[in-house]
């Protein structure tokens, strides 16, 4: 009976570890960066390189949060409470989801995490070395300009002057207790995912 309890204790040990070490091992992209940037693109780019999943933040707004922006009416921290939540239960989810394959140990979100209450909201739960931010960067010329050549999206280009005021640098402490890549967006799309790649090596 002994023997049998050890032999059960062990495949449970073994089991528990071998989940543990495929949790440990998934990494969580967040393209990050405000409307123009290129979040998008770059994300759907990335997750097709890998062979991995996708989702952008956009999936998460609610109705309410999309006619505000139609509209021109920046969002504000409760608005964007919830929708930040929904993305964070989405990511422990897939972490948590011992079904996903060695070759898909990866998955790709988009959201402009404009704040770092934002971030940390997004990071909740989740180990540092879990999650890397890709903070798309770019001068307001550019991002304007491809905000106007954008068709049949919700958001009015016209909150493009909230968000840069809005959006908050990394700090120090960020610094070390996230992952970061900064990348310059006025690169070609192939140059970037090549820098993105990088950071992955």
């Amino acid at each position: 009976m002994t023997d049998n309890n050890n032999s059960l204790n062990d495949e449970i040990k073994n089991k528990l570890e071998k989940q543990q070490k495929q949790k440990d091992q998934k990494l969580i992209l967040v393209i990050m960066g405000v409307s123009g940037s290129g979040k998008t693109t770059i994300g759907k780019a990335i997750a097709s390189s890998l062979g991995c999943g996708f989702n952008d933040a956009d999936e998460f707004h609610s109705e309410e949060n999309k006619e505000k922006m139609r509209s021109g009416i920046p969002l504000n921290d409760d608005d964007r409470k919830p929708w930040l939540a929904s993305i964070n239960k989405r990511m422990i989810e897939f972490l948590n989801d011992e079904s996903v394959a060695d070759c898909c140990s990866d998955h790709v979100f988009t959201c402009s995490a404009l704040k770092s209450i934002y971030r940390d909201q997004l990071s909740n739960g989740i180990n540092k070395d879990n999650i890397l931010f890709i903070f798309l960067q770019g001068t307001k010329q550019l991002l304007s300009e491809r905000l106007q050549s954008r068709k049949d999206h919700f958001f009015n280009p016209t909150l493009l002057d909230s968000q840069l005021s809005t959006l908050e640098l990394p700090t120090q402490l960020e610094l070390s207790n996230h992952h970061y890549a900064f990348i310059d967006i006025s690169n070609s799309i192939d140059d970037i995912i090549d820098e993105i790649f990088n950071y992955l090596k």
